[in-house]
């Protein structure tokens, strides 16, 4: 899947594997490998660097999003939300495109959508039960925060903790929130031999382990935490 996709963004752009080893950082037998279909399961950082080559999201280098202009991105991703999702993306886009923008420029700090889970937090965070409330940060990254609302999770966080996140994949041993199969989680991201863990905190919860990447979506990695 990424072999293909490298070849056609590399036409598009008239790139040569050269071309794209220098502009990605990466050692050129690494390129040719992925760009032959060589290596399959390709390490995280390896992805990294070449979607930012190409100037995409992981995600999208993955196939997990066509290629075309980002407005039209958005617009099928919000078709494809439920009520509660296309109701957050309203959410970011209103504060987004309005007052807010002149807010964060004279305060330093700007508003962002917070989700409040219902039940055990280690178990799965039920994104279709969760309330959506606003909350402020200075911390210019932060897109998107998560309630902590009991202890499942202490000492990591604890209840009434905000987990701030921003909109980016998780470096190997960071902590992030992932979405799979109608729960989000938040974990700490680890990288193994051909395979990845997602590794619960604290012995709250359970690992969880993917063989590829695009098993998995990422909300967000964690940036700071807001405590009340």
């Amino acid at each position: 899947m990424i072999s293909a996709r490298i070849k056609d963004l590399m036409n598009e752009k008239g790139w040569s594997l050269q071309q794209l080893a220098d502009i990605s950082d990466l050692p050129m037998e690494t390129v040719r490998n992925v760009y032959y279909g060589k290596t399959n399961d390709p390490k995280i950082s390896t992805v990294m660097k070449l979607a930012k080559a190409f100037n995409l999201s992981v995600n999208c280098l993955m196939g997990q999003c066509p290629h075309t202009p980002q407005e039209r991105i958005i617009l099928q991703n919000y078709r494809a939300c439920g009520p509660h999702g296309k109701s957050l993306i309203e959410f970011i886009a209103k504060y987004e495109a309005g007052a807010i923008k002149s807010e964060r420029n004279a305060t330093e700090k700007h508003k962002i959508p917070c989700l409040v889970p219902h039940g055990d937090i280690h178990k799965g965070i039920v994104y279709e039960t969760c309330q959506t409330i606003e909350v402020e940060t200075s911390i210019p990254e932060a897109f998107v925060g998560i309630r902590m609302t009991n202890n499942d999770l202490a000492p990591a966080y604890c209840r009434d903790d905000i987990i701030l996140f921003e909109n980016r994949f998780p470096h190997d041993g960071e902590r992030a929130a992932f979405f799979k199969n109608g729960r989000a989680y938040i974990r700490e991201f680890v990288e193994e031999d051909k395979q990845y863990r997602l590794k619960c905190l604290h012995n709250h919860g359970e690992d969880i382990l993917v063989k590829r990447m695009d098993e998995i979506e990422y909300i967000g990695t964690c940036v700071g935490v807001l405590a009340e």
